[in-house]
């Protein structure tokens, strides 16, 4: 039983959608940046990185009261409006023919905390406390939580009949359509809260340490409120949530830049050792059952044939290709064993190209690239209800969410 609830955003003025609303901060180069806040006064990175001189600056609490000034400054300015009562949003985005849709909603960090919102990947300490600092001081949340779910007929219904109607916000922004739907009526908010009541659990599919962030930021002012009642704004983070047939699923692919020791001829003679090497074929590596991991190392490709360790089905992590990958070849014949701090390994995302990833090794950034195949969502769920994690960086999932968008302001 979940429970999701509405809130009153403070969004994008009618007419500015376009011209407020970002990526990620850290989907953007130094130089990205820098034009952006140079040609267009709007834009949300001037509340999220309003010392523009210092680009990526160490966080201190003078840069984080900053971005609180300046998204008042916004307010104030009516970039920014705010809806009178609580609502849901119906959300939608359309990347490369691929539609995702959605509800944006607040989430309960008591859910978090009692499982009823799962995990599947380990966080950083360091970086929670670093986001619970922004949280403190800032007030807001800009970027939702990435939640996903089975199914659901009532709530899909729901959305459908909602994009019949007339949008609050239809704009294409770097090729990638937006469009979100206000859900006000309160038999139509109450209708969404039950059927979320109604699913057993829920599952983060992107952002760990938002979350989980939210959740030290809570128990720190619970901790100094003596009259906590549990209905305060800071036990609440926004939250995105798609049915898992509306989310996609890409892998995350290695790049290695060392071999420790070994030549490219050598490292594949190691790999024989332990796997059936064969020369990579596109057919039979576009077919989903090949249970192989693909190398591109010496300007060739290869393909791992992974069959014979992939015989441990109720181990949800280990029999996971990115676990295998990384118990049998990085750890045992790289030396890598720590994904996460480790200089010799970076990540690649699934959608990049062949080409790309081709270039990458051929450039001398890097000495091999593996390419996996995507994490199912029944793996991504099994390992989440194992209360165990996968590797570092196993998926990348779409869509990923806009930043400036729906704002949660507890201030």
């Amino acid at each position: 039983m979940s429970t999701i609830t509405p809130f009153s955003a403070l969004r994008p003025a009618p007419g500015k959608v376009s011209k407020v609303a970002t990526h990620s901060v850290e989907r953007y180069t130094k130089e990205e940046i820098e034009y952006q806040l140079a040609d267009n006064p709007f834009s949300f990175l001037h509340v999220i990185n309003p010392e523009s001189d210092n680009w990526h600056a160490a966080q201190t609490e003078a840069h984080l009261h900053s971005v609180r000034n300046k998204l008042a400054e916004f307010v104030n300015k009516q970039i920014f409006v705010r809806d009178e009562e609580p609502c849901f949003y119906v959300y939608r985005q359309i990347k490369n023919g691929r539609h995702h849709l959605g509800i944006m909603g607040l989430a309960s960090v008591d859910d978090y905390k009692k499982g009823l919102i799962k995990i599947h990947e380990q966080t950083l300490a360091h970086r929670e406390e670093k986001l619970k600092e922004y949280l403190d001081i800032c007030e807001f949340n800009a970027e939702p939580v990435c939640l996903t779910y089975p199914h659901n007929a009532g709530l899909n219904n729901i959305m459908q009949a909602k994009t019949k109607e007339a949008p609050i916000y239809d704009y294409v922004v770097d090729g990638i359509s937006h469009s979100v739907w206000i859900v006000n009526k309160p038999k139509e908010i109450e209708a969404i809260q039950q059927h979320f009541k109604n699913i057993p659990a829920i599952y983060i599919a992107d952002g760990h340490h938002r979350a989980a962030s939210s959740a030290r930021l809570a128990e720190k002012r619970k901790t100094a409120n003596p009259n906590h009642t549990g209905k305060e704004a800071y036990n609440f983070f926004t939250a995105a949530l798609f049915a898992d047939d509306e989310l996609t699923i890409f892998s995350y692919n290695r790049i290695v830049h060392t071999l420790n020791g070994h030549t490219p001829d050598s490292f594949l003679d190691e790999l024989k050792k332990k796997f059936p090497l064969s020369v990579y074929d596109e057919k039979s590596a576009n077919h989903p059952e090949s249970n192989a991991i693909f190398i591109y190392i010496g300007k060739n490709w290869h393909t791992i044939h992974i069959d014979k360790v992939k015989n441990h089905p109720e181990d949800a992590v280990n029999n996971l290709d990115v676990s295998i990958l990384s118990n049998h070849i990085l750890s045992p014949i790289l030396d890598i064993k720590d994904l996460r701090n480790d200089k010799r390994i970076s990540f690649l995302p699934g959608i990049k190209t062949k080409e790309e990833i081709e270039n990458t090794v051929n450039s001398g950034k890097a000495v091999a690239a593996f390419c996996l195949y995507p994490v199912s969502f029944d793996e991504l769920i099994s390992v989440a209800n194992s209360g165990k994690e996968m590797p570092p960086k196993s998926t990348w999932i779409e869509p990923k969410l806009e930043s400036g968008l729906l704002i949660y302001s507890f201030a």
